[in-house]
């Protein structure tokens, strides 16, 4: 807790004084400062999702990760997540296609900020890795064995994956390779974070990918989860 008190708080300093100086480069017209103040802002934003990422990764390795479940509308979190991820897929020049059932979709119960960091993870992903394509948000419901669960999932018309590369996805610091890493960005924290959090609801993530034909990901978790002293 106190690094990452000592670490946020400069960066957010950083940030927020870049977006007051960019405000006032607007307003006073001084166009040609506010290309390099975004930068530093987004830079800045970039190392603090960062830091999260390694904190994050470090409390649930040491197992003081806490689950905090609430009832919410999955329609309404689908809505919020295709608005947060738009700016993200426009710059590669991607569109968004939703599919949802909303007569059926309704709600469940689990821990509301686990899963959109989950599906945010999956979505950036997706982004990064396509050009001028489609990435699909998909939210169902689903019955096995008197078991309901919630199927959420993220597909791309990207790169894809060797069979290799798939099968290091999932470990932290193991982007599918450096070369990777440097064209699309990314440490390659945020699918280990994901299986982490959708293994603490009691779900899983799977995988589906192929060279060339993109990636589907797909996050089943119980329409309620139990709480943490339920988890056998």
């Amino acid at each position: 807790a106190s690094m990452s008190h000592e670490l946020r708080t400069p960066l957010n300093a950083i940030i927020g004084y870049s977006e007051l100086l960019e405000e006032d480069a607007l307003d006073l017209e001084y166009a040609e400062f506010i290309p390099d103040l975004n930068r530093i802002k987004t830079a800045g934003k970039l190392v603090l999702n960062l830091i999260n990422s390694v904190l994050d990764l470090s409390k649930i390795e040491a197992g003081r990760m806490d689950l905090f479940l609430e009832k919410f509308d999955i329609s309404l979190l689908i809505d919020e997540l295709a608005t947060t991820i738009y700016p993200m897929l426009q710059k590669n020049g991607n569109e968004l296609e939703v599919v949802i059932d909303r007569s059926n979709i309704g709600f469940m119960f689990a821990d509301l900020a686990k899963v959109r960091q989950s599906l945010l993870n999956l979505l950036s992903n997706a982004s990064k890795f396509t050009r001028n394509g489609r990435v699909t948000l998909t939210a169902k419901r689903e019955t096995i064995t008197e078991q309901e669960w919630v199927l959420l999932s993220v597909a791309d018309t990207g790169i894809g994956m060797t069979a290799a590369q798939a099968a290091r996805v999932f470990q932290p610091y193991q982007q599918a390779e450096a070369s990777t890493s440097r064209n699309f960005g990314g440490t390659g924290l945020g699918m280990a974070i994901t299986k982490e959090f959708c293994e603490m609801m009691g779900g899983r993530i799977e995988l589906e990918t192929a060279v060339g034909q993109g990636a589907t990901f797909t996050i089943w978790l119980p329409a309620t989860v139990a709480k943490p002293a339920e988890v056998k």
